[in-house]
């Protein structure tokens, strides 16, 4: 081979082989003779795996695998310890919120039967009415909603049909009152402006029904004015109600909204925990899956 060639691949010579200066070689040259290399670079590629080299990658790869596998069962085993930690909690979480939720149970039932008690002194069913949805807000701790619009009708009932329609709300689950009225000279005189107020409690008409009811309103071009009253102030103000038991019903109504409102914090804690351990047990059981597969491959 002259100088400077380059030859790649595997030479079987019985005699000689020469390679002049710098020449180049990638592969074998067998010769039974001689083999002369003047500045010759030769690049001899890898020998193929012997049987004690694949032995020892196999060892190696089983070796690596079994260490994934211990990782692996080791985090399986702290995420089982977590799961059950966690489920724990839950359980304790769960009895609080139980407990906590009979108390508010107790307490809301003595204020009802204080209600019941207070109602049944009172011989106006419109007030009776008013007044059964103001203490079923103070007992809930919910919020009432005073809507106040002019309507023209031809009597007080007829207006506030007609305020209730135009809420697109039934009468059942509010309460309706005239605050004035006064004749309307555009009209017959059978026709009078009144001036209605709609009591509304958030235990009967939630937020988003509110707005939609406010929102049907004002598209049917009556501009109301609204406002956010205290169910006990305003329960003084009806005629008719015992002071005595007026004086015990808030003292039992404020008790069980704080009750209802620590057992609803209870509930969303233990709900919350409930679910984060099953989230847990979810995960612990995939990794322990997970770390079996490993030390069985």
């Amino acid at each position: 081979f002259g100088a400077g060639s380059r030859f790649q691949g595997n030479i079987l010579s019985a005699t000689s082989a020469d390679f002049l200066t710098g020449s180049t070689i990638d592969g074998r040259v067998l010769v039974q003779t001689a083999v002369t290399l003047q500045m010759t670079t030769v690049t001899n590629p890898s020998s193929p795996p012997t049987a004690n080299d694949v032995a020892t990658q196999l060892m190696d790869a089983a070796s690596a695998k079994k260490k994934e596998a211990d990782i692996k069962r080791k985090e399986a085993t702290d995420k089982r310890a977590a799961a059950n930690q966690k489920k724990e909690e839950a359980i304790v979480e769960r009895a609080a919120a139980d407990m906590k939720k009979k108390d508010s149970d107790a307490k809301t039932a003595k204020a009802q039967e204080t209600r019941d008690t207070m109602l049944g002194e009172m011989t106006d069913v419109k007030m009776r009415q008013k007044a059964l949805l103001l203490a079923d807000a103070a007992i809930a701790g919910a919020t009432v909603t005073k809507v106040k619009a002019s309507f023209t009708a031809a009597n007080e009932t007829a207006a506030c049909d007609d305020a209730y329609l135009k809420l697109g709300l039934i009468s059942t689950l509010g309460a309706c009152d005239i605050s004035n009225a006064s004749p309307d000279r555009r009209h017959l005189l059978a026709d009078t402006a009144y001036l209605v107020e709609i009591l509304l409690s958030s235990a009967e008409v939630n937020q988003s029904a509110m707005v939609a009811a406010l929102t049907s309103l004002s598209a049917a071009g009556v501009t109301a004015e609204t406002t956010e009253e205290d169910a006990l102030v305003l329960l003084s103000t009806i005629p008719g109600i015992d002071n005595a038991l007026l004086t015990t019903l808030k003292f039992d109504a404020t008790a069980a909204a704080a009750a209802t409102a620590i057992a609803a914090a209870a509930e969303a804690s233990a709900v919350a925990t409930e679910t984060a351990a099953a989230n847990l047990e979810i995960d612990a059981a995939a990794t322990e899956k997970a770390a079996v597969d490993l030390a069985t491959e």
